[in-house]
């Protein structure tokens, strides 16, 4: 297992993210060298936690400056590439396609320029000598570049460039977000057919690989805004069911997508009348992750990796998340945890890879 986290960069300056909920309900989720972590030194730190738990890379949270205007949330990966350090592990983008980033047509040459040097870098994670690019939310590409043949034509057009400095091209991964799920319960979708039309979908993109940003739940029933709380083992068993299906579905290859955690609370109204939080509509959380089911969970994915080790890309996987602290999915170490979370995450890599 080569194990990945995205890291998303959003604790540079205070946002609109740190809201009151997070800073007074939750403040063990404060990384244990604080909120801030905006300098070279602090990832030459976190690097080093990183590598010493087995994390092979990061793939970091990267935003097309949609309105001119470059978010400091993507100086992350400048800071890594500036790292003495940096040699211990590798890196990718991930291109957040989302509203605020979404990449248009007549935008898109210039976003394949804009990540180039990020390509060429030495660090940059490969498969198959390759740099990987991973793209959130994709079912916003075809749509906004055109339609399908024309993404695939946009697709050619960063391969070509990959390949006119060098590369072989590049290795693009679809970060799955938005699954086929079922209308009522909102659970991953027990229909054959609908996986089949989602991968299908997917792959005349022209993507190469198939992943996800996270799988958590919206709520056990629709409209229902009260019951909310999902075990992580549950939450982890849904995990476990969404790569059955893209292992089954997909015929291109599949990069297993781990449960790091997923509580939006405080992103989110108390008052649940009036949703005007960060996260919107009230989603369902796992507030009763351990060490060691987050260490059982990461076992689990070895032992799947390894059973279905045709259909997964370069023995790649990736957990959400390193740091998506609002959003309760994070691993690194922080207040409340120490580097418990952190170390078990290490141990289930270490073993996973010590009995393959």
């Amino acid at each position: 297992m080569r194990l990945g986290a995205y890291y998303w960069d959003g604790w540079y300056e205070p946002l609109p993210h740190w809201t009151q909920r997070l800073m007074n309900e939750f403040p063990n989720r404060m990384p244990v060298w604080g909120w801030m972590g905006g300098t070279v030194s602090n990832m030459e730190m976190q690097i080093d936690l990183a590598a010493d738990a087995g994390l092979e890379y990061f793939s970091f949270d990267w935003y097309y400056p949609q309105h001119g205007k470059i978010s400091g949330m993507n100086d992350a990966v400048d800071r890594f590439l500036k790292s003495k350090n940096r040699g211990r592990m590798s890196f990718c983008l991930l291109v957040a396609n989302h509203d605020g980033g979404r990449i248009f047509r007549d935008k898109w040459e210039d976003f394949c320029r804009m990540i180039l040097p990020y390509l060429t870098a030495p660090e940059a994670l490969k498969v198959d000598g390759r740099p990987v690019v991973m793209i959130f939310a994709p079912e916003n590409l075809a749509p906004d570049l055109g339609g399908h043949e024309e993404c695939r034509k946009c697709v050619a057009y960063l391969n070509d460039l990959a390949r006119e400095n060098g590369l072989p091209g590049v290795y693009l991964v679809a970060s799955c977000h938005i699954l086929p799920v079922e209308e009522e319960t909102l659970e991953p979708s027990r229909n054959p057919a609908q996986w089949d039309e989602y991968c299908r979908d997917m792959e005349e993109m022209g993507f190469d690989a198939l992943s996800g940003y996270n799988y958590h739940r919206l709520n056990l029933k629709k409209g229902d805004f009260d019951n909310l709380i999902y075990p992580f083992e549950q939450l982890s068993a849904d995990y476990a069911y969404c790569w059955d299906m893209f292992a089954a579905h997909s015929r291109i290859k599949y990069l297993p997508c781990l449960n790091g955690g997923w509580d939006c609370r405080p992103w989110e109204e108390t008052d649940r009348s009036d949703y005007k939080g960060l996260g919107a509509t009230p989603s369902c959380y796992s507030p009763d992750r351990t060490p060691y089911t987050q260490y059982k969970h990461v076992r689990e994915a070895g032992a799947w990796m390894k059973a279905h080790a045709d259909r997964v890309c370069d023995d790649l996987a990736i957990i959400y998340a390193w740091n998506e602290n609002g959003e309760g999915g994070f691993i690194e170490p922080t207040v409340g945890n120490g580097d418990t979370i952190l170390k078990a995450v290490g141990r289930a890599v270490r073993e996973t890879n010590e009995n393959r």
